[in-house]
This record gives C-alpha cells, structure tokens and sequence, in this order.
C-alpha cells in the first residue's frame, strides 16, 4: 500500500498534468473557430471548381496533353499531411499508415511530408524525405499550397514522376475525421466520379489555345486542391485534439477521485492504528484488572 505522501505526491503531478490538457482543449477550440471559417469558405469554393473541371474534361476527352495523359508507369510522389505535434489521439498514426500502406507498391517513391511528425515517422521507417514542409501544417494558406505545388508540378513536368497523391485527413464531422488518398496527377475523368456534371452536347472552344488553358487551369486546380487538403487536415487535427484532451482530462479527474478515496483509506488505517496504539498504551500504563489501582 502506498504511503499518504506518495499518494499527494502522485495526485499533485495528475493534476499539474490535468492543467495542461485543459489548456491545449482550449487551445484547440480556439484555433477551431478560425479553422472552420477557413473550411467552409474554401469548400463551396472547391467543389464549384471540381464540377467546372470535370465539365470541361467530359467535353474535352479528344485534347492531349501532359496533365491529362494517364502514364504506365509505378514512379510516384507523395504529398503526406501530418500536425506539427503529437497528443492528437490517432490523428498522426491513422494518416501515417494508410499513407505507407499506399506507397507500398510504387517501385519509385518521392516524398514530401508536411509537419515533423510526418518527416519523423518516414525516417524512423527507413524513407528517405526529400523534401520538408515545417510549421505548414499550422499555416493552411494558399501561399503554401502554392510552394508545394511548384514542386511537384516541377516533378511531373520534367517526368520524374508519373503520379502525384495527396495523403490528407478530410474533415468529416467534428466527431468524425477520415484519413484519405487523394490523386492530384494526371487529371483524369474517372477521379470525379463524386462529383455531379450538366448533360449537354456541345464543342469546348479554347482561346488562345487548349494547351495554354490547360497549361494555366491545371496549377491552379492543384494549388486549389492542395490548400483544401491543407485546410481539412488541420481542422481535423484540432478536434481530434479536443477529443483527446478533453477524454485525458475526464480520466485525470477519475485518477484523482480514486487516490483521494486511497488517501482517504490510509489515512483512516492511520488514525484507527494511532488510536489502537494509544488504547494500548493507556492499557499498560494502568495494568490488567486494576493492577495499576492496588499498586496505588
């Protein structure tokens, strides 16, 4: 049995730890509020531009051009969405390991993580990283996602990569966040299958050419699809968060009513014990059957 000062001792360090959990549930409602304006701002945004894109592809399946091509080959490059921290319940793991589990088959990979829990995992793994988005995942913004598009737009150009994937965690519910793989390259018909299309016949016309549109149209949908992917994955983060610390501060407080019954315990053994020591005292002080009052 624990001893009354190590009971205090490890109801003292619960709650300190207690504090802590309140505050990073605070934190997180916080950064919510922020993060959902962002969210819902983007979303009606992103899904007008996928039912554009998907128009102008089921309109224009007779163009050619690098975007678009489906390439044989297994070369992929992976863009991979982690936080900047742990103490996320399976927000980092979940996404870590759908995102291994997908690169598992590719003979060639690129990887391009963003948040160190992600650029921690692939080296503790054996991956080389070849390129680090730190404190990105912290900053969803539309200038980021452009810096991680230069790159991998620049892969695909050049050919040293067939396939581009963004591993994210989309935004669900605030009690529900699934971690996906999303292709980014080639754009292809059948990866908008999600998304509704207007029935008509007609000819796409395309000025100054389908080449420069598409040269153009292209990059700003992956941009745009990147800070998507960027924005969900930090909501999802910080409710998962919330979630987390708000369970750790519920089981704290269970911890510290158990050790307190405990204390409690002890220390009610303590005083029966010191109440039976003096009984026994007082019993040899006076003697058995009134030996101590003959004695007088």
């Amino acid at each position: 049995m624990l001893s009354m000062s190590d009971i205090k001792q490890r109801i003292k360090s619960i709650q300190e730890t207690q504090q802590i959990t309140k505050a990073m549930h605070l934190i997180s409602s916080s950064k919510v509020k922020k993060a959902l304006h962002k969210y819902e701002s983007n979303k009606a945004y992103q899904e007008k531009v996928r039912f554009t894109l998907k128009d102008i592809l089921k309109h224009s399946e007779s163009i050619e051009h690098q975007y678009l091509e489906h390439n044989e080959g297994d070369r992929a490059a992976y863009v991979v969405i982690s936080a900047d921290k742990g103490l996320a319940g399976g927000y980092n793991h979940n996404i870590l390991n759908l995102a291994l589990s997908h690169m598992q088959d590719k003979t060639e990979k690129y990887i391009l993580t963003v948040g160190y829990m992600g650029r921690d995992f692939f080296t503790r793994e054996g991956y080389m990283v070849d390129v680090e988005f730190l404190h990105t995942a912290q900053d969803p913004s539309v200038y980021n996602a452009r810096q991680i598009a230069y790159d991998i737009l620049d892969l695909y150009e050049n050919r040293v990569m067939d396939e581009v994937y963004v591993a994210y965690t989309a935004f669900i519910s605030p009690l529900k966040q699934e971690p996906r793989i999303l292709k980014l390259l080639p754009v292809e018909l059948e990866d908008f299958e999600d998304v509704g299309s207007m029935d008509y016949t007609a000819d796409m016309l395309y000025l100054p050419s389908p080449r420069e549109v598409f040269d153009r149209l292209i990059p700003e949908y992956v941009i745009g699809l990147l800070y998507s992917t960027l924005v969900q994955s930090f909501v999802s983060e910080q409710y998962a968060r919330m979630i987390a610390m708000d369970s750790a501060t519920k089981n704290a407080s269970k911890m510290i009513n158990k050790l307190t019954s405990d204390y409690n315990r002890v220390r009610q053994h303590q005083i029966t014990q010191e109440i039976a020591e003096i009984v026994g005292g007082a019993d040899a002080l006076l003697g058995k059957d009134g030996e101590a009052n003959e004695h007088w």
